[in-house]
């Protein structure tokens, strides 16, 4: 009996995998465009399951939904940034693309767990040159 519990056990552990929460590209990994003038230009396509809702000429204030992060339809969370260990609420458009070094993007729970409650909506950590 001790050794069925034991075998059943140690399949249990064996077994669970761990979900990975951190979808991240150094800049060795992929390459900033020339013609990237914005760092929205270097996020957008580059990731999977990030959007970008409210680009455009009248609103350069752009709000960036990870997949995993909302709340629900109606209460959006949207993703706070780390650059260089500063915490921004706001998109920091103010940023040269030529200037990244990295950029890995938290998932909701694992940026929660960093970060607190303001990352509900995950996270995206910019580190510079």
């Amino acid at each position: 009996m001790r050794n069925k519990l034991f075998s059943l056990s140690i399949f249990i552990l064996l077994s669970c995998n761990p979900a990975k929460d951190t979808i991240s590209k150094s800049s060795s990994n992929f390459s900033i465009s020339p013609a990237a003038t914005t760092l929205l230009d270097v996020i957008v396509g580059k990731f999977p399951g990030v959007k970008v809702i409210g680009y455009n000429v009248d609103n350069m204030d752009p709000k960036i939904l990870i997949r995993g992060g909302s709340l629900s339809i109606n209460n959006q969370a949207y993703a706070i940034y780390d650059v260089n260990g500063s915490i921004q609420t706001d998109f920091p458009s103010y940023i040269d693309p030529q200037n990244v070094k990295s950029i890995s993007i938290l998932k909701s729970l694992a940026a929660t767990n960093r970060y607190g409650g303001i990352a509900r909506g995950g996270a995206i950590i910019i580190k510079l040159k």
